[in-house]
């Protein structure tokens, strides 16, 4: 099967008439084309026809003379112009018929190489399905040796062109897979700060809590937790709020009235008669308590003491 370029090359160049009209290895005789007409004597009479309305200014009275006159040039518009397309048709009219039947040739020449490119399509596709299967079995084996397989990493077209080089395709993922590591880190690095940040509020809060009998909701220390506030200043913060809800506690508690002990009344011993009587005697009564408390309630302790010294002595060990 003789090549199509050697078909080519022997051809004679192509010839173009004097009109410039390139037969591009037709063959074909064609005379040159020159259209003659009376384009002077035309513009002449056009001149006369349109010297008379140049500068015409209308009047309101000429208005039904001046349209006679716009529909006498329309009628001179369309005569000229109906002969330009007359001529133009028949002049046209073999330059029509052998374009289309160089057009039934050329579409010759398109329907036998798409033919030849449907063949030529399969192939590659089939080469390409082939190269597809093996460039995924690259993408796995690298993804398994880097500890990812969970990462999808799809094709890149490029993969399958036959002058992609392996060491190319094996960069390609690498740095994916790289890539993708460093977002996994970065992550768990987030993560792990929240982690700590939330353990830091709860041990702060909680030792706070211990310390002043009472605890706050950790809701209120949501803003600690943000990363934009170090650990310090959020063990601060929870400190100065602790702080200001004991003083708040302790502002609001009632002054303790300190009620006095109720006198004993002496015992009555009935006089008998012809026998002296004696005055009656105070009896000291004497408790020993022993009283275990958390450090927190030392200041309740102590009212407790205070209360008990308005009746008595009391000594503390």
């Amino acid at each position: 099967m003789a090549q199509t370029a050697e078909i080519l090359e022997a051809l004679p160049p192509a010839q173009e008439q004097p009109a410039g009209l390139a037969l591009l290895d037709l063959n074909v005789t064609a005379t040159p084309l020159v259209i003659t007409w009376d384009k002077d004597a035309v513009s002449t009479l056009l001149d006369t026809v349109l010297a008379q309305y140049a500068g015409l200014e209308v009047q309101e009275a000429d208005v039904p003379a001046i349209k006679n006159e716009m529909a006498g040039l329309n009628r001179l518009k369309e005569r000229m112009d109906n002969a330009r397309k007359d001529i133009k048709r028949r002049i046209a009219g073999p330059l029509d018929g052998f374009d289309a039947e160089v057009k039934a040739l050329i579409a010759r020449i398109v329907d036998a190489r798409a033919a030849l490119d449907t063949q030529v399509k399969d192939f590659e596709r089939r080469d390409r399905e082939g190269r597809r299967a093996a460039v995924q079995c690259v993408v796995d084996n690298i993804k398994s040796c880097e500890g990812v397989p969970e990462l999808d990493i799809p094709i890149n077209p490029s993969w399958l062109n036959k002058s992609t080089r392996q060491a190319e395709i094996h960069e390609d993922i690498k740095r994916i897979i790289a890539a993708y590591k460093r977002e996994c880190e970065e992550t768990r690095r987030m993560e792990q700060a929240k982690a700590d940040r939330i353990a830091l509020v709860e041990a702060t809060a909680k030792a706070q809590a211990e310390q002043h009998g009472f605890a706050l909701p950790l809701s209120k220390f949501a803003a600690c937790l943000t990363p934009d506030i170090s650990g310090e200043d959020a063990a601060g913060i929870i400190g100065q709020a602790y702080a200001a809800e004991a003083k708040a506690r302790e502002e609001s508690k009632p002054t303790p009235v300190v009620k006095p002990a109720d006198p004993r009344p002496d015992s009555f011993i009935e006089q008998e008669e012809g026998f002296p009587f004696a005055p009656p005697v105070n009896v000291a009564c004497t408790l020993t308590l022993s009283v275990k408390y958390a450090p927190k309630y030392e200041d309740t302790v102590q009212e407790a003491l205070a209360l008990l010294r308005t009746v008595g002595l009391v000594t503390v060990f």
